[in-house]
Parts: structure tokens; sequence; C-alpha cells
């Protein structure tokens, strides 16, 4: 997989350009405010379908104008892909070889690009909500069918929830209990089949990384006690444990939507005691394991975009980390620092005369 060509109409600085990239990739280099962060956002866009760093789509527009259009040449699987899209200040249209997608999930089917970026640290720090956006979008790349269970089980949750805010009858919560009980347990063994896959890889990842010192364990951790034999039991026994609390609160207690993440380093919480260093590592390294396993199951590299990621690690932690970067994969690399690189051959691209 890999992008070929990146035009750019009015989004962020760029007012207009147009670039052919090489299919090893590039190192984006250029003095801080030249736009080396948007260039990684725009491709990243045709993956996901939103920007990595705002969830308001009228913020990429150039400012002063209308709105934006970004178009891409994608070579997935011998067969060259034209990706479109357009945005004003009410809408979003997105195209695929001219034809306009129904649902923006549809891009993940496409499309696999891993981006490291600084804020990555958050997965391990910062809150369990983080956490959970990283599970998920990881596991619909990895698997499609997931977006539609997880979008099942925000309905239901949304609708139980909605129940429980009222006066309501014994018999259709009864229902919805059903149905939350079924797609939940669905979402929670999907994800530990994930990190099944994931947690050894990781394990391995992290190891290499810290030169063969610090060893890591990845938890699931459950928003109910697992005390009985199952995940089922265990969940069934507390959502009639919860059935008062509930009411009075007014909404569903457990649930895939309160699970979280643990990553243990020497069998200590690294969001608690991990240095800065190791939870920078270790945020590079997850995003490795998620390369990884997309092309394990479909034989077709993501494309890797690190935007200055490595900037504020130690020299060991960084020739660990370039080792990683396998010659398969397209490669972007934004930094302001093109020397820490110097040993990795990539096309230079030196972005200068933007200004944000």
């Amino acid at each position: 997989m890999e992008i070929s060509s990146l035009k750019l109409k009015n989004y962020r600085n760029f007012a207009d350009y147009e670039i052919n990239f090489n299919s090893v990739g590039a190192l984006i280099s250029g003095k801080n405010g030249v736009g080396k962060t948007n260039l990684l956002e725009a491709i990243a866009y045709f993956a996901f379908g939103k920007s990595f760093n705002t969830n308001q789509d009228e913020e990429l527009i150039n400012f002063s104008k209308a709105f934006f259009h970004i178009s891409a040449k994608f070579n997935l699987k011998n067969r060259v892909y034209q990706f479109d899209v357009g945005c004003d200040k009410n809408r979003k249209n997105i195209k695929i070889d001219g034809k306009n997608i129904s649902k923006i999930s549809e891009l993940y089917q496409f499309l696999k690009i891993i981006y490291f970026s600084p804020n990555d640290i958050r997965i391990i720090d910062g809150s369990p909500s983080l956490r959970r956006i990283f599970i998920n979008q990881a596991t619909a790349q990895y698997s499609f069918n997931y977006l539609d269970s997880l979008r099942r089980y925000k309905h239901i949750l949304k609708q139980r929830n909605s129940i429980l805010k009222t006066n309501f009858d014994t018999s259709e919560k009864k229902i919805w209990d059903q149905q939350f009980f079924k797609s939940a347990i669905e979402i929670i063994k999907i994800r530990i089949d994930y990190l099944q896959k994931f947690s050894p890889i990781l394990a391995e990842k992290y190891f290499q990384i810290s030169g063969e010192r610090e060893k890591l364990k990845t938890k699931y951790l459950f928003s109910f006690p697992q005390k009985l034999e199952s995940i089922e039991e265990n969940f069934s026994e507390q959502m009639k444990k919860n059935e008062h609390q509930e009411k009075i609160q007014q909404r569903s207690l457990i649930g895939p939507h309160l699970d979280d993440i643990d990553f243990e380093i020497d069998d200590k919480s690294a969001r608690k005691y991990a240095s800065q260093g190791q939870k920078r590592s270790l945020a590079i390294a997850v995003r490795f394991v998620q390369a990884d396993l997309i092309l394990k199951k479909g034989n077709e590299p993501p494309i890797l975009m690190f935007d200055d990621v490595l900037a504020d690690l130690d020299r060991d932690r960084v020739g660990e980390i370039i080792q990683m970067l396998e010659k398969n994969h397209q490669i972007f690399i934004a930094t302001p620092n093109a020397t820490i690189y110097q040993n990795y051959e990539l096309p230079i691209v030196k972005l200068e005369g933007f200004s944000e």
C-alpha cells in the first residue's frame, strides 16, 4: 500500500499544493510552523475521514477561505484508487474513484495508515477513554466487522441509558438488558482476542527498544469483578447487583464503554510509574504492533507516518526504533532535525515558504 500523489487546496496553511511521492516514502523536513504535521495529517485523513488533531473539519480550512479540497492516489493491491475529500463549513463529501461513500467507516476497508504522534503518550498515561479509543481504532483497522459490532453496542447502550432515565416498564427493560448483555460480551471478546495477538508482540518490541532491559505485560481491565468461571457469568452477576444503583444513577455502570487497558513495565503500572522516555518508547512500540498485525493479516504493509516522535528519546532508544523500520512499508517522517535519520535512506521533501 502506498500513496503516489497528493493535492491540497485551502487545507490548513496550504493554499494550493501538489506533490508526488516515492514508493519508499519521504523525510519531510523544515522549520517549525511550515506545515510538516499538516502534510501528514492530510494523508492520514483519507484513512479515517477525519483529522487526528481536531474533530472540527472547519478548523482545517485555510484562513479566510470557504472550503478545502484534498485528493490523492493510492496504490492498493495492484490497483490505483483516487480519493477525494471536499469540505465546507456545512458538509463533507468523500469519494473513492468518483463515487460517494455512504459511511466514513468504509474507509477502513481500503486504507491502513499508522500515525505515530507525540500525543500517543496519552495512550499510556492519559484517561481510560483514550485507551478505549485506541483499542477500538486498532481493532477496527485489523477487523473491519468490529465497527458494526461497536456501532450496534453504542446504539443499545444509548437506548438502555435512556430507559434508565425514565419510570421504565420492567419487561421493556429486560429486552434491552438481554441485547446489552449479548452485545457487550461480543465487544469484550473481540477486544480480548485482538489483545491476545497484540500483547506478546508488544512485549518483544518493547524489550528490544529498552535494550533488552525491561519486560512488559498488557492487561485488559474489566469494569466488573472477575470471580466466576466465565466472562458471561461475571457480567450477568454484576448486572443483577447493579440494578438498584443503575436506576439511581440512570446509566449503565458496567460494559466495554468503561473497560480499560493497563501496561506494566517490570510489574509496575506504566501509567503511574514509568518515566517519560519509557512511556514514549512504549507508545511507539504500540503503533509498530498495530502495523505488524495488519501486515500479517492482509499481506499489505500499512503506510507508517512519524510526526517527530523521536526527538525526546535517548540515542540508544532512537537507534533501536530506527532499526525496526522495515523497508516494505512506505514511510513518512516529519522532523525539523533530519540528521536523526541520516542513516535511513528516504527522499527529502523540504517545506519552505509556508506559514500557519
